[in-house]
């Protein structure tokens, strides 16, 4: 199959690009410089019918930061996926596309599958409900995957930011201690993991539809941020905190557990991450 994978430099583009060419895929990779997804004209023009799967990976991703710029947020994450939809139904092709456990209210300590209601609380979280929303009723060969806190290799985009291993890396060696909020709930995934199991729903032609695919098991920040300081062997104190000790521009999801009912479960977090550190 010929794919064309949009945000390929970022940290999960760049997985998604590794992955689809060992799987012996004709690839296309673009980043912003080939293609500006906000610009709706260009990628009229650009996108041609010889793709049989476009898959966009590309996103704005500071949570915090959307709150203050939410246009922003809504010029990368939500109206270009509609774009994007249109011309995959256009043109016949299967549509794959990103969401995040802040689309929902994280009120519900169960968590939360593929059928459950979304309610966005922060201004990123309605970017990504308006991509949802796009994306599942303007194509009907699309893969909505849902997935949290993703951690993998930097990107090599000059705008790929810091990783929250690499953060709490840094803070442990520089500061020797650190905190870390215990009152917020979701899943680390490793990118890798999660770009394998895109590239088998692709090739295996699974039904269309919303999918949560993250690594297996929960963890709340000062969780992960514990096992990489313990993983990454520094001797550094972590202390947990509440959120309402450490505030944010953006309201989080206190319980932003992904349940995946659909696939057979990824391998655990802890395990995933015990490899991308050595």
């Amino acid at each position: 199959m010929k794919i064309l994978i949009l945000g390929a430099k970022g940290m999960l583009g760049q997985a998604l690009v590794e992955e689809f060419k060992q799987g012996g895929h004709d690839v296309l990779a673009w980043g912003h410089d080939e293609l500006d997804i906000s610009d709706a004209a260009s990628v009229a023009s650009k996108i041609t019918s010889n793709i049989d799967v476009l898959v966009n990976a590309a996103a704005y991703n500071d949570i915090d930061g959307a709150e203050e710029h939410q246009d922003d947020a809504m010029k990368v994450n939500a109206y270009p996926v509609g774009t994007l939809a249109d011309i995959c139904n256009m043109l016949g092709m299967v549509f794959v596309t990103f969401s995040s456990e802040h689309v929902f209210s994280g009120k519900d300590s169960k968590g939360y599958n593929e059928k459950s209601n979304v309610e966005p609380l922060s201004a990123f979280g309605a970017s990504k409900r308006l991509a949802e929303k796009f994306a599942l009723e303007d194509n009907d060969q699309t893969y909505l995957i849902r997935t949290s806190r993703l951690f993998g290799p930097v990107g090599s985009s000059p705008n790929a930011k810091k990783s929250f291993i690499e953060k709490i890396q840094s803070a442990a060696r520089e500061r020797g201690s650190l905190q870390s909020v215990h009152d917020e709930v979701a899943s680390p995934t490793y990118v890798i993991d999660l770009a394998k199991r895109v590239r088998e729903l692709v090739e295996q032609k699974k039904p269309f539809g919303v999918y949560h695919l993250t690594n297996s098991g929960f963890a709340t920040w000062f969780q992960w941020a514990s096992k990489i300081v313990e993983l990454s062997k520094i001797n550094a104190p972590v202390t947990a905190v509440a959120r309402k000790d450490m505030p944010a521009a953006a309201v989080r999801p206190r319980y932003g557990m992904l349940v995946n009912t659909k696939t057979p479960a990824l391998r655990s977090w802890e395990e995933a991450l015990a490899e991308f550190l050595k």
